[in-house]
């Protein structure tokens, strides 16, 4: 439901994303995604290239699920909800809805898990409390 969320991306179709049936194509919402993701952190005051190259928080990528709820077509603007639904020891769990705009017109639900790890050890590590704190204050969660 677009109440539930609190921040959305907005994108526009591009001519490239769409396929033979003039729709988007499936494997284009996990770039839209990521897109998002990365604005999420973004909104939060976080550069997560600064993270990543500091050592300070990095993300992978271990669990997709995407619903597909109706079509997207080339040169609509889509506004993608995100919300950081639950901060485990050392993963989040992120909900997804993509909604033509200004409608309510959902075109895809979708949940991804990242897990918080070293790239040098290549092991999984705590979420930061930097982290941890500045979704809750924003999302109103209570993750500990």
């Amino acid at each position: 439901m677009r109440s539930d969320f609190r921040f959305f991306h907005q994108l526009r179709v591009r001519y490239s994303e769409v396929d033979a049936q003039g729709i988007v194509f499936n494997a284009h919402y996990l770039t839209y995604l990521d897109v998002a993701i990365t604005e999420y952190f973004r909104y939060l005051g976080f550069d997560y290239k600064q993270l990543a190259q500091e050592g300070k928080m990095d993300m992978a990528l271990v669990k997709t699920c995407l619903e597909f709820k109706g079509p997207a077509f080339f040169d609509e603007v889509l506004e993608i909800g995100v919300r950081v639904a639950n901060i485990g020891n050392k993963s989040y769990t992120v909900d997804f809805e993509i909604y033509k705009k200004d409608s309510d017109v959902l075109v895809l639900k979708g949940q991804t898990v990242y897990v918080n790890y070293d790239p040098a050890t290549r092991t999984a590590e705590p979420v930061p409390d930097f982290f941890r704190a500045a979704v809750e204050k924003f999302e109103g969660l209570t993750t500990r």
